[in-house]
């Protein structure tokens, strides 16, 4: 049997968008949640405090979604920064960590799974990774896609596989500059349907925690 992480990334970035993640963890829709520190989090604590509840109430993962500067160039202290942040605003340490954009920093990948292996968490598997490390089998980032591609890549789970399927949740927020804007509101309806087609195919949901 499969295994399937359900993620939303972005969680931080606006408060429009944590209300739509958190509507998703009351409706048992997603396993995993992605943090930003380094904005405007600090400002957002009561949506902070519901994450933390329903995080321990329904066993979801939370993790650190590292926010890289195009000319970064210690990638460790980045991380060791934005990891204190997350404890700080938070109280607890991240179960994971992944990249936002990540596309634009393959070259830190390895660095930033060292930092993974030294603070023994998991890392979204990023097929240019070579150092090897807790991770799920392979990533797919739902968002933008069709209902049939997403249909067709649970359909070719492998018996032992873990995939982690990647949404970025939302309503158009007029404040916020991102390129998936305006289709967030459309990705509540793609991870609705993972969830039947999960359901259809007898896959089985999993977070991070999970992970061995």
């Amino acid at each position: 049997m499969g295994n399937i992480i359900l993620t939303s990334d972005d969680f931080g970035l606006s408060k429009i968008y944590n209300r739509e993640i958190l509507r998703a963890l009351q409706s048992d829709l997603l396993t995993s949640v992605s943090i930003m520190v380094d904005g405007h989090l600090f400002r957002q604590q009561q949506q902070v405090l519901m994450l933390k509840l329903l995080a321990k109430e329904k066993n979801i993962s939370l993790g650190l979604h590292l926010e890289i500067g195009i000319n970064q160039i210690d990638i460790r202290e980045l991380c060791l920064n934005q990891w204190n942040r997350f404890i700080n605003i938070l109280g607890l340490e991240p179960d994971y960590i992944d990249i936002h954009k990540d596309h634009l920093f393959r070259n830190h990948y390895d660095d930033i799974a060292g930092f993974c292996i030294e603070k023994k968490v998991a890392f979204r598997k990023y097929k240019e990774t070579t150092v090897k490390l807790k991770a799920p089998d392979d990533m797919f980032i739902a968002s933008s896609e069709s209902l049939n591609s997403i249909e067709e890549r649970l359909n070719v789970m492998k018996s032992n596989e873990t995939l982690e399927m990647v949404f970025h949740l939302g309503m158009y927020d007029e404040d916020v500059v991102s390129s998936l804007n305006k289709e967030r509101a459309e990705d509540r309806k793609r991870l609705e349907w993972a969830h039947e087609v999960i359901n259809k195919l007898g896959l089985k949901l999993m977070s991070y925690n999970q992970l061995k």
